[in-house]
């Protein structure tokens, strides 16, 4: 399958200023640190089973427990690999190829700012591009587009 499979959900008449992918590594930069104790903690826990894992239900509850941290660990990388963040001349996208699409109008009264490798829009909690490799780039496409509408 091609790499330009989001195109499909961008309507005709719009051009595309910017599109971005969120970082697809294992861990993702901003979580990577509580990845890594979680890990750590796990393997800790492993390494002391013996001690203190004294009945099988504690083993399958260690067991069950580094299965659901295996779990969320591989969710969230492909969620995050299934996603595409465009900005076009009227719209921001945020384009899934398995979960559903969301749009958000750009016009004169939308506000946006940076934070650490994510682009946040005020007063839409659940609408932001995380995990980008460079924010600013995003930035500099939807402030174009803002101004296009001025």
């Amino acid at each position: 399958m091609s790499d330009e499979w989001w195109r499909e959900n961008i309507p005709e008449g719009e051009q595309v200023l910017w599109f971005g992918r969120p970082h697809n590594g294992f861990f993702p930069p901003h979580l990577g640190w509580s990845y890594r104790i979680l890990i750590g903690s796990f393997g800790l826990a492993w390494f002391a089973s013996p001690w203190f894992a004294d009945t099988v239900r504690d083993f399958w509850n260690l067991i069950s427990c580094t299965g659901v941290l295996a779990f969320v660990m591989w969710a969230d990388r492909f969620v995050r690999s299934q996603r595409v963040y465009v900005v076009t001349s009227q719209n921001a996208w945020e384009i899934n190829k398995e979960l559903k699409t969301k749009k958000l109008e750009i016009n004169r009264f939308l506000n946006f700012r940076t934070v650490p490798s994510a682009v946040v829009f005020n007063r839409h909690p659940f609408f932001r591009f995380d995990h980008l490799p460079d924010p600013d780039a995003a930035l500099a496409a939807l402030t174009q587009a803002r101004e296009t509408h001025t």
